[in-house]
Formats: structure tokens, C-alpha cells, sequence
């Protein structure tokens, strides 16, 4: 059987109807004139390249500046072998700046002294933070300029600050350097500082004392703790109020967010010195008059912490307390550092042969970086 009469037959059992003799120019018609065309859409590199360069440029911008601050942006924590630590004391007089005071960065690895400008408002180098007379200033990290006040006083933003001028309560912007007064009329004898958003005070009665908080935003005041007699409040936490009555066993602490005040009364004299980023209170334990003495860290639940023991020249001094962080710095008189962490225990950092530094060394901040200190140092408040 021929080939034809076998393709025949089949098309006859399958009931195929013969081809339309124009089907083929149809076909061809709709075909594309150019086949790449019709295949899948290829995709431009164009705008995956461009997107790649712009992640790529973003980021280097990210780690040139990875300390760039914006308000409300906590910033991380610098290691202790990087740590440029800002710090301040008595330095030459300047009769060009008619200035008493030297603030700089101590390279705490290595013990290099780096002096900073004191870029400080007009209406004071360093004001009183206290009825003693006593002087603070700090370094405002977020904003990377120094100002005239203890830590506590600087906004949780960094961008503002309080002080107490008399008996009224001011605030100052440190990008415009704008001043205003927030509360007067009241006999405010201790400016804490800030909690919360919001800023606590003291006013005394003889030997009594009450607590005050103050929305900034609205100027409004409360009372939060009555006045009591020995009473008397010192330091701000992130969520509490520190308070003891000087070289007693008691201390207080006014919870800010449940508005609770708890009590403990402990064995011995207890001297509170300040408090740590945890919000837990420091405390010195024991007679000051003596060469023996405790610090200790002071729970929210009344338990203690002790953290080591502690010199003559520990006690009778003015001493500076400074969070950090999982960090905590003390000084004090002789040019004396110290560093608490859980890790290490409190280590003892002696810079009494470092004549580089100002004399009557403060600690004003936690640890910046050396990338910070380039970029503070063409930074105006």
C-alpha cells in the first residue's frame, strides 16, 4: 500500500476535514516580524544596578556616621577599649576665653588626653546644681556638645536641658540656645532631674521635704510625695525617684510609673551617691569618718548589691557617678577613676601621674568614640 492511500484512509477514519488553502498565509500574518521580540520580556540591568549603588551608598553613609544621633534614637554603647571618656576639672586660666574650666576625652586604653572647646551658653560655664555652690558640667552626647549642668538635667532626647536659676526652673534648647522659664512662684531648694518625660523637684520645709513632678509641654506641677519630716530626694532614674536623708539608714524610692513610694531602714549609715542606667540606686555604706566602708547597689525589691570595698578616699569626698550603659564611672578627689561592671567588678583607674588631665578630674559622660570626638569637634550647639 503506497504511502498516500495510507494517510488517506487514516484522515477518512478520523473524520478530518481537509485544510483551508489560506490558513497558512493567516498563520504567517500573525507571526511577530521579529521573533526576539516575541519571546519573554527581557529585563533592563538599569534600574537593578541603580538600585544597587543607591543600598550601597546609603550604607556607607551608615557606618562613615553609625553615631549619628536623631531624637529619640538611643545610641549603643561604645567598648570599653574604644571608649573615649568626656571629662572636666580646672584647667590654666584662659584670658582669651575667660575660662576656668578644661573639658577634653581621656583614651582610657591608652591614658591620652585629647582637650575639647567649651562651647558653653552665655549665661554661665557651670552652673550650681545645688545649695552648696557645687558646679557640674556634661556631655551631651546626642546633641555632641558639652553644657553647664550634671547628667540628670539633660532631657531623655539630648536636645534640651533644665537648671535651677534661684528658686525658678529654666529650660534651655541646645540647638538655638533659647531660654525660657518653666516654673516659678515655688520654693524649689533640689532641681532631680528627668523621669519619664517628665522633671521632679523638691521643695523643703525645715527638716521635711515633698516631691514634685513637672510636665514640661504644659507647665503643669503635681505633688507626688507629701511633705515628710527627714524625708529628702535626691536622684533620677529612668523609672524612679532616689530619695535618703543624709548619713541615715533609710532610703526611699518613688516608683514612676505605678506613683508608689517604697521604704527600707538598713543596718548602718547609708550615704546615697547616684544611680545606674538600670535605674538602681548607689549607695555608700558605713561611717564616713572611718577608713572602711561598702558600695553597694541598692535593688528596687530592697536587696543590695555589694561592690566592693571601699578607701578613705571614698568617703568624705564629692562624688560624681556617671551610667554608662552595662557600665557605671565614679570619681572623686586625686584624680581618681573608677569603672563598675558586672563583668569586671569595680576597677580602680589612678591618673594621679596623668599630667595631661585638668586637676579635680570629673567624669561628664559615659564613652563616645573617636569617630563621636571628630564629629563634635566641628559641631556647634
Amino acid at each position: 500500500m503506497s504511502e498516500e492511500l495510507l494517510v488517506s484512509r487514516v484522515k477518512a477514519a478520523l473524520d478530518i476535514a481537509p485544510a483551508d488553502p489560506a490558513l497558512r498565509a493567516r498563520v504567517i500574518q500573525s507571526l511577530p516580524l521579529n521573533r526576539r521580540q516575541a519571546g519573554a520580556p527581557r529585563w533592563s540591568l538599569a534600574p537593578a544596578i541603580a538600585g544597587l549603588l543607591t543600598i550601597a551608598v546609603v550604607a556607607g553613609l551608615v557606618w562613615a556616621n553609625r553615631f549619628e544621633t536623631r531624637p529619640g534614637v538611643s545610641l549603643p554603647q561604645v567598648s570599653f577599649s574604644a571608649c573615649q571618656l568626656p571629662v572636666w576639672g580646672f584647667g590654666p586660666y584662659d584670658p582669651s576665653t575667660a575660662s576656668l574650666y578644661q573639658v577634653g576625652f581621656l583614651e582610657v586604653s591608652t591614658g591620652m588626653f585629647t582637650p575639647a572647646p567649651l562651647t558653653i551658653a552665655s549665661h554661665g560655664e557651670a552652673l550650681p546644681v545645688d545649695a552648696t555652690g557645687s558646679r557640674a558640667i556634661s556631655y551631651d552626647r546626642a546633641a555632641r556638645t558639652w553644657v553647664p549642668v550634671r547628667p540628670s538635667w539633660i532631657s531623655p532626647d539630648g536636645m534640651s536641658y533644665v537648671y535651677l536659676s534661684g528658686h525658678v526652673v529654666h529650660i534651655t534648647y541646645v540647638r538655638s540656645q533659647s531660654d525660657r522659664v518653666l516654673l516659678s512662684g515655688q520654693q524649689v531648694a533640689i532641681l532631680i532631674g528627668w523621669s519619664g518625660g517628665l522633671i521632679y523637684y523638691s521643695t523643703h520645709q525645715a527638716s521635711s521635704s515633698d516631691l514634685w513632678a513637672l510636665d514640661p509641654a504644659t507647665g503643669k506641677t503635681n505633688q507626688v510625695a507629701p511633705m515628710q519630716p527627714g524625708s529628702e530626694w535626691w536622684y533620677a532614674a529612668p523609672d524612679a525617684i532616689w530619695g535618703s536623708a543624709y548619713y541615715t539608714g533609710k532610703i526611699a524610692r518613688y516608683d514612676t510609673k505605678t506613683h508608689l513610694v517604697s521604704a527600707w531602714a538598713l543596718d548602718g549609715l547609708v550615704d546615697m551617691i547616684g544611680v545606674d542606667s538600670s535605674g538602681n540606686a548607689i549607695v555608700l555604706r558605713g561611717d564616713f569618718m572611718t577608713e572602711s566602708g561598702q558600695v553597694a547597689i541598692m535593688h528596687g525589691n530592697g536587696s543590695a548589691t555589694l561592690l566592693d570595698a571601699a578607701g578613705e578616699v571614698f568617703k568624705p569626698t564629692d562624688i560624681t557617678v556617671v551610667a554608662d550603659g552595662e557600665r557605671t564611672w565614679f570619681s572623686a578627689d586625686g584624680q581618681r577613676l573608677w569603672v563598675y561592671s558586672a563583668d569586671t567588678g569595680l576597677l580602680l583607674l589612678d591618673q594621679a601621674s596623668n599630667r595631661s588631665l585638668p586637676s579635680g578630674l570629673v567624669v561628664a559622660g559615659g564613652c563616645v568614640s573617636k569617630a563621636e570626638v571628630s564629629l563634635g569637634s566641628s559641631a556647634a550647639p
